[in-house]
């Protein structure tokens, strides 16, 4: 075998020996921790439909999925993430092989995208399903961190959906108020009207003269029936004449007195009076119809919020893993070996062509 075939059959055989090598004796164990969570409303939530129904819009459900997978893979999360399990300290642990172990002189960037080989999170769109996979290499590490990425995740889920109820509710409440404010106002109107006029209920009063008023009037003119009755057989002089007369006058008498009452030429009668207070009876009705609008938006509002209302719900908790599934050592060497092949026949076949191109030249 001449110098350059050795070369080459070395540069093959190496990199297999170095797979078996690696994999079979340095290689750290790495430990995963799964779980899969799921975004749920209060109401059912479908698509939407845009250009006559052809093209289905992404529903708030699915909207909220992708911001929560977003979030987990986010600088932020992973800062936490170190904070509250010194992640890093972890990762470049001496223990940890050489290829697999995170710098130790890693800064924050480095950190960051080490842990995105670390954590994996899968997107189902279809049941929209986010299934998230913890590397470590300790197993309550892995599921601890498993743990801490859906406990923030719910927490982001939570204050979204405060938020939206916030806004959902925000307006009613802010109606409701002012209408409570401006029934109390017309209310207050309404008894400084009846105090300054020394009336309780002008509207009451004002019924209750009319009802004298019209008693009084009936009397009257059955009076005054029984006196055409009377006259057409006795004296004016005689003594039940003269009691009727008397009955007369004193039931004209009062009826004035009942109807200066309700208005006289100064203007300060119980008619005036209720004139000046039926605006302030309309302001006090349409004041109550408008708190009672305001109070049935609310409710509206409120029962609106509860279907929009999200939740995040666990249906695969994650587990602590008993024994490590990563590297598989066996597959992976195989896959080194198969690809270090395939190299190895790339480069003699193109090595073969060159000197058979070479050949033919000369």
């Amino acid at each position: 075998m001449n110098p350059v075939s050795l070369r080459i059959m070395l540069a093959a055989v190496v990199p297999v020996f170095m797979a078996f090598v690696y994999f079979g004796l340095i290689a750290s164990d790495r430990y995963v921790s799964e779980s899969s969570v799921v975004i749920r409303s209060g109401g059912g939530a479908s698509a939407g439909f845009s250009l006559g129904g052809l093209l289905p819009l992404p529903s708030s459900g699915s909207q909220d999925v992708l911001v929560v997978a977003d979030y987990i893979a986010s600088a932020e999360m992973a800062a936490h993430l170190n904070e509250k399990f010194n992640l890093v300290t972890h990762y470049s642990n001496s223990d940890v092989d050489f290829v697999s172990r995170l710098s130790a002189s890693a800064n924050t960037e480095d950190y960051y995208e080490y842990l995105q080989g670390m954590i994996s999170v899968v997107y189902e769109e279809t049941s929209e399903i986010i299934s998230i996979r913890v590397r470590a290499f300790e197993p309550r590490i892995a599921h601890d961190v498993n743990r801490e990425i859906i406990a923030k995740s719910e927490e982001l889920i939570n204050q979204l959906s405060e938020r939206m109820a916030q806004d959902t509710l925000g307006q009613a409440q802010q109606e409701v108020r002012l209408a409570l404010d401006n029934a109390k106002d017309v209310s207050t109107r309404l008894s400084t009207f009846a105090l300054d006029n020394n009336a309780l209920d002008p509207g009451v009063e004002t019924s209750s003269i009319f009802g004298v008023i019209g008693t009084m009037e009936g009397k009257l003119s059955e009076a005054k029936a029984l006196y055409s009755e009377k006259s057409a057989y006795l004296r004016e002089s005689s003594t039940e004449m003269r009691a009727i007369n008397n009955r007369i006058a004193g039931l004209q008498q009062q009826l004035s007195l009942e109807r200066k009452r309700l208005a006289n030429p100064s203007g300060d009668g119980m008619g005036q009076v209720f004139e000046n207070y039926k605006p302030l009876l309309v302001e006090d009705e349409l004041a109550r119809q408008r708190y009672a609008a305001a109070l049935a938006s609310l409710e509206a509002a409120r029962a609106e919020s509860q279907q929009k209302k999200r939740y995040l719900a666990t249906f695969v908790n994650p587990n602590i893993p008993t024994s490590s599934t990563e590297p598989d050592r066996f597959t992976d060497a195989i896959s080194a070996i198969l690809v270090t092949l395939l190299l190895y026949a790339i480069f003699a076949l193109s090595r073969a062509a060159v000197r058979e191109h070479i050949d033919f030249a000369t």
